[in-house]
């Protein structure tokens, strides 16, 4: 349908003849060919009977197969294959491939990883819980019916436990828990297929030989399966001769296996650790000034421009920062109706952000009266208690919305209508203190990590 509904278009071609031949029970027989129920087919069919249809073709002896070769069609076909199983859940593909090797094949192509990103929306939201236990539980709010990989992080025997530090396209960037950064692990590791690698160790070590104290200020992942397979780590740190505020970085590729130093030191007042993978750069924000990128093929740090702190504020009130979908994202909130605010977004060539979405919790609020802090005045700016624990972006506007951390639960707030709905109630936290009474078990965002079904190897 056209959108100003003036009238329908064909949009796609649908040719079932070879599917119908392969499956010679799908007609009646005893009806006319022209008969509109010769043929039985839904067109609602659910993964499971797809998966199954898919595995019949591709496992059906040649000797088997109809004579007009329609199963040969379909499984001789690679790149009609290929497109079908782009279709498939993750989880049907990982089964998928333990059918044969010609499947093996198919779904372990890095190409096909690559065609795979852009069928492949967030299931859900991995938030670690407060604990002070060496492999602390992991809350998982989900987006749909997907299950949690993991409860824990088990997938390596880190004597100090294992952190989360990002996520990144399906990826997970992970540490050492309880040590310095200069002596932690780094880990690269996918939740889907339970695969990871642990980085090496990077040239910064050298400096302790030259007796000069090293800090990390962060270690950021790049990572864009819809152009490489491969991915980077990026080292921020600095040294004792370094003037203050000055910092270098060292990249390490997965694709060569090494770390090299890019670029020279430079200046920043960022947050590093909150760093965000888009555009083809790490995208740091302050607190202060100007945000910065590092553009990761380049190796140029560039400056992105930010919204203006109101007078009666010595700093931003950064409640989001982050990345869904191919887009940036920004939300600030001043006050005094905290409950009211915009989502920005960046433009490609980071000229400036733009106001994307306007939300009004207001309604939300009233639902849930335990995020009012009855006690304090309406103009404080703690007298709602909420936090942004995610923003997704769907293909369309109307798909896109925000999670929302109040007293013990997560809330889904979609953009379009401003219909609001719980997605997860939090268990009672590990401090001792209910989360039903007024508690919040998270702080923001950077608590929260996006979890994303993929394929890609590490």
């Amino acid at each position: 349908m056209e959108r100003d509904y003036s009238g329908w278009f064909v949009k796609c071609r649908v040719d079932l003849d070879a599917l119908m031949n392969a499956f010679p029970n799908s007609s009646v027989k005893n009806l006319d060919s022209m008969d509109l129920k010769y043929y039985k087919f839904a067109t609602a069919i659910s993964h499971k009977l797809f998966c199954h249809i898919i595995t019949t073709i591709t496992m059906l002896p040649a000797t088997k197969r109809s004579s007009s070769s329609s199963a040969d069609i379909i499984a001789g076909n690679d790149d009609l294959l290929t497109q079908i199983l782009l279709h498939l859940p993750i989880t049907s593909l990982l089964r998928f491939k333990s059918v044969s090797k010609h499947c093996l094949s198919l779904v372990s192509n890095p190409a096909f990883s690559l065609h795979l990103r852009n069928h492949t929306p967030p299931s859900g939201l991995f938030l670690r819980r407060s604990s002070f236990l060496i492999n602390p539980e992991f809350n998982f709010v989900p987006f749909n019916t997907t299950k949690p990989p993991f409860t824990r992080l088990t997938f390596v025997q880190d004597p100090s436990g294992i952190k989360i530090l990002q996520s990144c396209n399906g990826l997970l960037l992970c540490c050492s828990f309880h040590v310095l950064p200069i002596n932690c692990n780094y880990y690269i590791y996918n939740p889907t297929i339970n695969h990871f690698t642990t980085l090496p160790q990077p040239h910064y070590l050298s400096l302790k030989i030259n007796r000069q104290f090293t800090y990390v200020a962060a270690v950021n992942l790049a990572f864009d399966p819809s152009k490489s397979p491969h991915y980077k780590a990026i080292l921020v740190y600095t040294f004792d001769s370094l003037p203050q505020d000055h910092y270098e970085i060292q990249i390490y590729s997965s694709e060569t296996g090494l770390w090299k130093r890019a670029g020279e030191s430079f200046r920043a007042q960022v947050s590093f650790y909150l760093g965000v993978f888009w555009n083809g750069a790490i995208n740091w924000s302050s607190r202060w000034v100007d945000s910065l990128y590092f553009n990761v093929e380049e190796e140029q740090i560039g400056t992105i421009p930010m919204p203006p702190i109101p007078e009666d504020f010595e700093e931003r009130r950064l409640r989001y920062f982050g990345v869904s979908n191919n887009h940036l994202h920004l939300v600030e909130i001043y006050g005094p109706c905290t409950t009211i605010f915009n989502v920005y977004e960046m433009e490609r060539d980071y000229s400036g952000w733009f106001v994307k979405f306007r939300v009004d919790l207001d309604a939300l609020m009233n639902a849930f009266p335990e995020s009012i802090s009855r006690y304090l005045d309406p103009s404080d700016l703690h007298y709602y208690k909420f936090v942004i624990l995610g923003l997704v972006r769907g293909e369309d506007d109307e798909d896109s919305f925000i999670v929302l951390h109040v007293p013990g639960k997560a809330i889904l707030y979609r953009f379009r209508d401003r219909i609001f709905k719980k997605l997860y109630d939090f268990p009672p936290g590990q401090t001792g203190i209910s989360v039903s009474d007024s508690y919040l078990e998270y702080c923001g965002w950077f608590d929260a990590f996006e979890f994303v079904e993929s394929l890609s190897c590490v």
